[in-house]
């Protein structure tokens, strides 16, 4: 997975996720994340239980950060917590964000952009971490990110973020 981040100092994030198979690989036909013809753009939970690309953001010298989760669907979510998985609940004001999916048997690559300005105030880059969830069409899930410093996946552990 290569992800691509693009912080611009209107509040906008594009986020970029590429998947590759090489071309003895099989990864990509069996990935269960077709779109179909529409993306909707309507808040979903759970969508971690399936294939969906995640980002979060830390507040530098904050236990406070967000997770954001996009389906191939276009079903989207953000969540605000207090701590480490605590008082996980919707951001009030998110912004529906853009996204692009493109799918074949080589390639998958969804582009975000969320618009982080009516809920991030910090003038600074939030602590990042990118990853995904990828769910084949046997049902298996595996779970990619830069790091998993535990001894298992653990996608909100801050160890894992990105630090400017």
């Amino acid at each position: 997975m290569v992800a691509e981040v693009l912080w611009l100092e209107t509040g906008l994030l594009e986020l970029t996720f590429n998947l590759q198979a090489n071309h003895e690989s099989n990864a990509l036909k069996n990935l269960k994340a077709s779109p179909g013809s529409e993306l909707s753009e309507e808040r979903q939970d759970n969508l971690w239980k399936h294939t969906c690309f995640e980002a979060f953001f830390a507040r530098p010298d904050s236990e406070q950060y967000w997770e954001l989760n996009v389906a191939p669907s276009g079903h989207w979510n953000l969540y605000h917590f207090d701590a480490y998985r605590s008082g996980g609940r919707e951001e009030p004001e998110a912004v529906t964000p853009t996204t692009t999916w493109k799918q074949n048997d080589r390639e998958c690559c969804c582009g975000i952009t969320l618009n982080l300005a009516p809920w991030w105030t910090e003038p600074r880059l939030p602590e990042l971490a990118i990853t995904a969830v990828l769910e084949t069409s046997t049902g298996a899930l595996s779970y990619w990110a830069l790091q998993h410093p535990g001894d298992k996946p653990d996608f909100h552990d801050r160890r894992s973020f990105l630090q400017w």
